[in-house]
């Protein structure tokens, strides 16, 4: 029972964390907020989490996990890699942020500064190797690694001079993609061409309204959640 009323509150600790940060970026967002919002006191929710820092970790692993799942879906293809489902995963980033102003908000705080940067793309490194997403295709994880700093810098560019260079959700898939296959992962022009081609098939079929609406319930009483 304990354990139980545990979970729930992480959970309800998470969604409120998500929420305030969608509404008033990462920066505005304190542990005094999160604590009123979910109807505890600031020296509990630091029993829970004590630094910052671990829950924001917490936040996105949920929410790459959320992605993941969501995009893996709409994948129709018979054998699509590693590398096609990572164009289809950058695409659905990239239209997420145009789709909801608050999600735009959190995509665009990370590409801020180094800071911010070095934090995501941590993160993204530990989820990587958690989940073992390269691993099937014996990519070198420190190559991986270091393509993953690399597209998670470039991409972050291209997202902010979007409207400019007037660049769609697939092309700065398709580079940060390309790049990370290229220069990294030693792909021959025929491997990046099939992981392109098999991502947009991918793409062809996502629909976005869905992976939000799943993005937005996320930590409803009965999803599974990691913390």
């Amino acid at each position: 029972m304990a354990r139980r009323k545990n979970l729930e509150r992480r959970r309800i600790i998470l969604s409120n964390t998500f929420h305030l940060i969608r509404e008033n970026g990462m920066d505005n967002v304190s542990f005094q907020m999160i604590a009123e919002k979910s109807g505890i006191s600031k020296s509990l929710l630091q029993s829970y989490y004590s630094h910052k820092s671990k829950l924001i970790d917490d936040v996105v692993r949920n929410l790459l996990n959320t992605l993941d799942r969501q995009v893996e879906k709409f994948n129709q293809t018979d054998d699509s890699d590693i590398c096609a489902r990572t164009k289809a995963f950058i695409y659905t980033i990239a239209k997420l942020g145009v789709y909801d102003r608050g999600l735009d908000r959190i995509i665009s705080e990370v590409f801020k500064s180094n800071e911010t940067l070095d934090n995501w793309s941590r993160m993204l490194n530990g989820w990587i190797e958690n989940n073992r997403l390269f691993a099937e295709d014996n990519y070198n994880l420190d190559d991986v690694q270091t393509g993953i700093a690399f597209v998670v810098t470039g991409v972050g560019r291209l997202y902010h001079d979007r409207d400019i260079r007037g660049l769609s959700a697939e092309q700065m898939a398709d580079y940060a993609t390309s790049s990370l296959m290229f220069s990294f992962l030693h792909c021959s022009s025929e491997q990046i061409k099939t992981a392109l081609d098999d991502g947009h098939k991918i793409i062809a079929s996502i629909d976005i309204k869905k992976i939000y609406d799943a993005i937005d319930t996320m930590f409803a009483e009965g999803k599974e959640i990691v913390c």
